[in-house]
């Protein structure tokens, strides 16, 4: 890993944020509540494609070397407690609000039953927090939207540079204009509640997964893709 450790994260604020979200009955870890856990969303569905180092399902793209740089990078740059589990949920399962923070990839074949989208938009709506990686496209654009019209009546909303996920840790004066993948320009939404609060952040024609588990192939894509997604855990525990 190339990265130097020069900040500390607040774990004061930390903390308040977890005792918040305990209240509406979701906390990171029942075993433990002080430590996070990254979540992945297992979703089940027709359509297979290169997961990893190896064939697989869509929803495990990258899995687990991407969740395993990950971490190894939150641990270098933060004093954040860290479990080091790879934990898999699926959306049915009530487990989720044991865990404030999910990642889901490849949304653009997802299709969540009716049980999935119930429990998924009371997570959302009690405080969890949903980060959407890895999918691009008008076709797979339309089948998120669509799905998550089951969820949220919210439209999601395009995020500008001046937004606080993109500053509340990491200070970003600009985001990249090219993704790795067919040179689509990353694009960054955010579904919000009735109040205003963030409930998730849609990276769009864009892979932070993949920056995650190849740092090697591509040293400035990886780079952001790791302070992102540190950006994106701090901000949806202070928020």
């Amino acid at each position: 890993m190339f990265f130097v450790a020069t900040l500390l994260l607040p774990l004061v604020t930390l903390a308040q944020a977890q005792t918040e979200l305990a209240r509406n009955g979701i906390s990171d870890s029942p075993s433990n509540a002080s430590t996070f856990t990254f979540v992945r969303v297992e979703w089940h569905g027709e359509r297979y494609g290169f997961s990893g180092r190896g064939n697989g399902p869509l929803w495990a793209h990258d899995y687990p070397t991407a969740e395993q740089n990950l971490y190894t990078a939150i641990n270098a740059l933060t004093s954040l407690p860290l479990n080091y589990e790879y934990k898999i949920l699926v959306l049915n399962d009530e487990a989720i609000f044991d865990y404030p923070f999910l990642y889901i990839c490849e949304v653009g074949y997802w299709s969540p039953s009716e049980q999935e989208a119930a429990l998924l938009s009371e997570y959302m709506q009690r405080g969890g927090f949903l980060l959407v990686d890895d999918f691009r496209g008008g076709f797979e654009w339309r089948n998120f939207t669509a799905q998550m019209q089951r969820i949220v009546p919210h439209e999601p909303r395009p995020l500008e540079l001046s937004h606080p996920i993109f500053h509340c840790f990491f200070e970003f004066a600009q985001l990249s204009s090219h993704s790795p993948y067919w040179n689509m320009t990353p694009q960054y939404y955010g579904l919000f509640d009735a109040k205003g609060r963030m409930m998730a952040i849609i990276n769009y024609n864009n892979d932070i997964g993949d920056g995650w588990e190849w740092p090697e192939s591509n040293e400035v894509f990886s780079m952001e893709a790791f302070k992102l997604g540190i950006n994106y855990l701090v901000y949806a525990m202070t928020h």
